[in-house]
């Protein structure tokens, strides 16, 4: 009934965004898109000045945010805002969301947690946002949610961040 304020969601190849951008955006002209860019890719500065930078072109490790092209897919006119995020803070989004909300979703969900929190200062009382968590986190299992893992690759782990559990097989 366009009452959607906001729409954050994470751009791989643009096009669970791009979709849902369009639709909400013909419900309600004036409803921001947030699209979720990973430090490393090329997607934020290709939006802001419409060149492709392969300068900006840096290792990461989030899956299914961020590009080292510019995809097809992305309509670039139907969004409003870029925010990038960083693999070590998505993580931690995500590790907090599966232990406080018991949600188990994915890498690039925790990428559009992260983002949320990186424009809450942009949002109203009344605003109405929306975060599509397009992963799960059962493929992350040896990854974000293994403290090893997270320590290998240089992320911090307080004691409160430790020992995410994720019950598997009724363990």
């Amino acid at each position: 009934k366009g009452k959607i304020t906001h729409l954050i969601c994470s751009t791989g190849t643009g096009g669970t965004l791009s979709g849902t951008a369009q639709y909400l955006k013909e419900q309600n002209k004036n409803i921001k898109i947030i699209a979720v860019d990973a430090y490393g890719s090329v997607l934020k500065k290709y939006y802001e000045t419409g060149l492709y930078d392969p300068n900006e072109i840096k290792p990461y490790r989030i899956e299914g945010t961020g590009k080292n092209i510019i995809p097809a897919n992305i309509f670039f006119d139907q969004i409003d805002q870029y925010v990038k995020v960083t693999d070590e803070s998505s993580a931690h989004k995500a590790r907090k969301l599966a232990k406080t909300e018991g949600i188990l979703a994915g890498y690039s969900s925790g990428a559009v947690l992260q983002a949320l929190f990186s424009i809450k200062k942009q949002l109203t009382p009344t605003d109405f946002v929306v975060l599509i968590f397009a992963d799960h986190g059962a493929k992350y299992l040896g990854k974000i949610f293994n403290d090893q893992w997270m320590l290998q690759q240089g992320f911090s782990l307080n004691e409160k961040q430790r020992k995410v559990r994720i019950p598997i097989n009724n363990q």
